[in-house]
């Protein structure tokens, strides 16, 4: 499970050799479960909450558009419904599927 964790690794550290390599080490048939705050979700407020965050904390964060946060799953199988809004993923309500979320989430299988 990597719930809110990859946005604390930059594209220079290479998340997705870094997912590959933990996916790699696990038998098949493991899942991969991940969140991901979106670059592409509320654009400009969550650009502004990266740059804030960036200044106050030591741990810098790259928030990731949906096509790069769904790279992290190559060669995986997501399970319905698939690479979507968290609010969106199973939710137990029409009222908690329209909460709003600028993070990606998604569960996949390793065949």
């Amino acid at each position: 499970m990597l719930m809110a964790i990859l946005q604390h690794i930059s594209d220079e550290d290479e998340p997705y050799r870094i997912v590959g390599t933990l996916m790699d080490a696990l038998p098949p048939g493991s899942y991969l479960t991940l969140s991901h705050p979106a670059s592409d979700i509320d654009a400009e407020q969550m650009a502004k909450m990266a740059a804030v965050l960036n200044q106050m904390i030591a741990e810098k964060v790259t928030f990731r558009g949906r096509d790069a946060v769904a790279r992290l799953f190559d060669g995986l199988e997501l399970v319905e419904p698939g690479l979507v809004q968290a609010s969106k993923w199973r939710p137990a309500s029409e009222e908690d599927a329209n909460r709003p979320a600028a993070l990606w989430a998604g569960v996949a299988l390793r065949g």
